[in-house]
């Protein structure tokens, strides 16, 4: 049955001269009312609900273009009801109505003449079309939905959900219009009647068919690193039809990744019309093993032939970059399309999935070369004759020489969790320095390496001696900062699953034991325990080996890593041995059990460094409305003693800052509400607001304090002199002051000699991140701050505070107890703390990735953040900047340090 919604378009077209083209009444039926599907008003796929307003405005909203137009649209309109009743009725039946000036505020009123942003609407071919009325609210629906997708599905590929969802626009079986007219031969003699001559022919209306597509992905173990892709575009793409084969494409394919239930390749083409049916298989020919084989070739060829054949177009979805094909059966199998016109291979690159999109609609691309790099293509023998085949040192060996480094520092990355997934090794991807990041296809060449092997459907382990090799290669910061990100892709991804599965519950513990030994642990003792009670060897062996594994993280432990001998001895049932240890007789194996237990519960944990406080949200008026605690991890960088001070001033304490995003500055609407309210024109250099991805780090919970700064003034100089005292409110435990930028760059370079660690001062970036600590509030304590929170000129008031105490001074760090989400102190005020960038009027073109700025600025100027004592709060806010010549100090002038997470010199 046609479409009356049809019907009204070609009426409006071709008897009414509306000026529309086909592409019109897609963007009606496929984009805004699929867009709006969600809404039980809508239901416009094949018969629609013609009485709901919402479909007429969003018709007349596209289609009409003058008070004329819409006098004939009202009126084929109507009389398309009248047409339409029976339709109408049973539809009407199944779908509820609101009030209908309910639904048509929710949408638009088309003739309104008050400006209001557009939507673009851009159809699917060449030729736009531009925006004829504006929907707000559809396009913020759009954008929230896109938002929401990108949260709950990572996109570790090179083209992510939102680029699959676009193309799907353009590639979905949209109804295309036939070229070919037919006469209409009944209603041109009945025309020629009527009038009583022959003027024209009548042609019929043009038939509508639809274009299809089929998609074939392999799901065998060299495609394993890239199932996430097909899973995402099979969730995206959900009307097409997924089909699934192992290697190759025989003479049955499987309905299910992982099932068995299969069907015949013949009944599946069969099913599709050749002209109007294109097909995409997913891929990697061979390349991901690095392999050439004849027989897949000439298999291949048999295939691609019999498809090219049965498809309008064939197109092959390769995962590996086209300079990965060389030396594979991949680039036989592209060349083919040489000789097989409606055939071609792509590349996984946002520049070729283009092509590949323009050539499934089956239209022209253009001409498409592989230049080969012979940097990029390895093959032959790297072995030494002498070398030995299978030791760990010649695979990694290997490994090492045939990747680039940056690939190599990924699996130095991946040998630390104790088994290893796609996804986990994509997560451990993104936390890479984006400067010397893997290619994302790196997950392949490590995971189908001779350095991991196989244990599961799309679970891998690395070897024991290859992962002992690895992991010497990295620091204790690495360590701790791997296993921060382990346990929070647990969190994430794994989350209640982690309990019943052993592999995900030894990596959790494996995480614990560098963040939090003493809960590690606390855990695997109560396993322990009841392990023995139980007499469950095969748990005690897992266990005992999961000891040794991540014994190097429990070096504290000692007496757990004594006992882990005897009790794999039990596993094994060796009671000579355990009788041996424990001295005690080996015939007697309830009182070797009983022992066991009394010594694992005799292990004692220790206090990790894990800092605990409380942080609090104030509303504009300053009243606390809520209390949180505050859970950071930090170490202490221990300094020499100058005299003998209290013990807390011998160290800095340095705050594990985790990796993560904000947007740093602030809006413009906010920048010239703050420049009216308090007449300064800097807050102009906080925009332009943009995201900022800031890398894991350390810096130091206080304002280096006048103790800090005598420890290591008083060693030898690098660059300058150091004064042993600058300040001028003296006192131990009070932030150093009266320092210029060079003396506290100079500080830095003097710690990092002394402690063997690189410190220097923050990125902008780095203070504004660890400052907000994720709030996007003014401040981060909320919407203001009070003279019970920081130490600034309260006289004067931000918000709707009282005023307060103004201390004309510094005040001890740490003075008012209350720290922000990541453990730090003095974040606003007491003391402005200079940042390591060369100043920049405004944030036009700065990095996002969190690193300082120093090219193109004042390299005699940088900024400080925070405010001070003597400054009122709207200069103490998180994202207000203000600079100063770098060999100028003052009394209100001091600094923090930061350490790169694996900083050791």
């Amino acid at each position: 049955m046609t479409s009356p919604l049809l019907d009204l378009f070609y009426q409006l077209r071709d008897e009414e001269g509306f000026l529309l083209s086909i592409e019109q009444y897609y963007r009606v039926e496929n984009y805004l009312i699929q867009k709006l599907a969600n809404d039980s008003d809508i239901a416009i796929q094949e018969n629609p609900n013609l009485d709901n307003p919402k479909i007429k405005l969003l018709c007349q909203a596209l289609w009409v273009k003058s008070p004329k137009e819409k006098e004939k649209f009202d009126q084929a309109w109507t009389e398309m009801l009248q047409f339409q009743p029976e339709i109408n009725i049973e539809i009407a039946k199944k779908t509820p109505i609101r009030h209908p000036e309910e639904s048509i505020s929710k949408i638009i009123n088309p003739m309104d003449d008050r400006e209001s942003p557009s939507l673009e609407i851009t159809p699917s071919g060449d030729t736009p079309i531009a925006p004829e009325t504006s929907f707000p609210q559809i396009a913020t629906a759009i954008e929230k939905r896109k938002k929401i997708t990108s949260l709950d599905n990572p996109d570790y590929y090179p083209i992510g959900i939102a680029k699959l969802q676009e193309s799907w626009q353009q590639l979905r079986p949209l109804p295309l219009e036939s070229p070919r007219q037919t006469w209409d031969l009944k209603a041109t003699v009945m025309a020629t009647a009527k009038r009583g001559f022959f003027d024209q022919i009548i042609y019929q209306k043009k038939q509508l068919y639809r274009r299809e597509i089929i998609i074939f992905i392999d799901c065998s173990d060299s495609m394993i690193p890239f199932a996430g892709f097909g899973r995402i575009m099979k969730q995206t793409w959900a009307n097409v039809p997924h089909f699934y084969f192992d290697n190759l494409i025989r003479d049955e394919v499987l309905r299910q990744e992982n099932g068995w239930e299969s069907q015949s390749l013949t009944k599946v083409l069969s099913n599709y019309s050749p002209e109007v049916t294109s097909c995409l298989i997913l891929s990697d020919a061979g390349a991901a093993r690095k392999r050439y084989v004849e027989e897949r070739l000439s298999a291949t060829e048999t295939l691609i032939r019999r498809f090219s054949r049965r498809f309008s177009r064939v197109a092959w979805l390769n995962p590996l970059p086209y300079h990965r094909w060389y030396g594979t059966t991949a680039i036989d199998i592209a060349d083919l399309a040489e000789d097989i016109p409606n055939f071609s291979m792509f590349e996984l690159t946002t520049e070729d999935w283009e092509n590949l999109i323009t050539w499934l609609k089956e239209e022209a691309i253009p001409p498409r070369h592989f230049p080969f790099n012979s940097n990029q293509f390895h093959q032959g023998d790297n072995w030494d004759e002498d070398e030995d085949f299978f030791s760990a040192e010649s695979r990694l060996r290997l490994f090492e020489k045939e990747n680039e480094p940056n690939t190599r520092e990924l699996a130095e990355r991946a040998a630390f969790p104790l088994s290893l997934s796609p996804n986990l090794l994509y997560d451990l991807r993104q936390h890479q320095d984006k400067n010397n990041q893997a290619p994302w296809y790196a997950i392949a060449d490590i995971l189908l390496s001779s350095l991991v092997r196989k244990i599961d459907r799309e679970l891998y382990e690395m070897s024991p001696d290859v992962r002992k090799l690895l992991l010497e290669k990295l620091t204790p910061e690495e360590l701790k900062s791997l296993a921060y990100q382990l346990q929070t892709y647990i969190q994430e991804q794994i989350g209640d699953y982690c309990s019943q599965s052993v592999y995900w519950q030894n990596q959790q513990w494996l995480a614990l034991a560098y963040l939090k030994p003493s809960q590690a642990v606390n855990e695997i003792k109560q396993v322990l325990a009841e392990a023995i009670k139980n007499n469950n060897r095969v748990r005690l062996v897992r266990l005992t080996a999961l000891l040794e594994n991540i014994s190097a993280a429990l070096a504290d432990y000692e007496p757990l890593l004594l006992l882990n001998e005897p009790i794999a001895a039990y596993s094994r049932g060796d009671l000579n041995h355990v009788g041996n240890v424990l001295q005690l007789s080996p015939e007697d194996e309830g009182t070797l059990q009983k022992r066991l237990i009394d010594e694992v519960a005799a292990i004692v944990p220790y206090n990790e460094n894990l800092f605990t406080a409380e942080t609090v949200l104030v509303n504009k008026t300053g009243q606390v409305i809520e209390r949180k605690p505050v859970k950071a991890y930090f170490y202490d960088e221990n300094l020499a003693e100058v005299r003998k001070w209290k013990k807390a001033q011998n160290y800095i304490r340095m705050m594990y800052i985790p990796q993560g995003e904000f947007w740093m500055g602030t809006e413009d609407e906010e920048i010239e509400r703050l420049v009216k309210k308090f007449g300064w024109d800097g807050f102009r250099s906080e925009r332009p607001q943009h995201l900022v991805k800031v890398p894991a780090f350390y810096i130091s919970q206080t304002p280096i304090t006048q103790a800090q700064w005598q420890a290591i003034a008083a060693t030898a100089k690098i660059d300058i002199d150091l004064k042993t005292n600058p300040s001028r409110f003296k006192g131990d435990e009070l932030p150093v002051e009266s320092v210029n930028w060079y003396q506290a760059t100079e500080f830095c370079k003097r710690l990092s000699r002394e402690t063997k660690r690189e410190y220097r001062l923050p990125s902008e970036a780095e203070w504004e991140y660890a400052c907000r600590a994720g709030t996007k509030t003014p401040f981060h304590f909320g919407e203001t701050i009070t003279a019970d929170l920081a130490n600034y000129r309260a006289t004067e008031t931000y918000a709707d505070e009282f005023t307060g105490k103004y201390r004309r001074k510094t005040t001890p760090v740490g003075y008012f107890q209350v720290a922000n989400a990541f453990g730090l102190y003095d974040m606003h005020g007491n003391v402005w703390e200079w940042c390591a960038d060369t100043w920049h009027d405004n944030y036009h073109v700065a990095p996002t990735d969190g690193s300082a700025w120093t090219k193109n600025g004042n390299d005699n100027y940088s900024p400080l953040r925070g405010g001070s004592w003597c400054d009122g709060p709207d200069a103490c806010r998180s994202a207000v900047r203000y600079s100063f010549y770098r060999g100028f100090y003052d009394l209100g002038y001091g600094f923090r340090v930061v350490c790169g997470v694996g900083g050791t010199l």
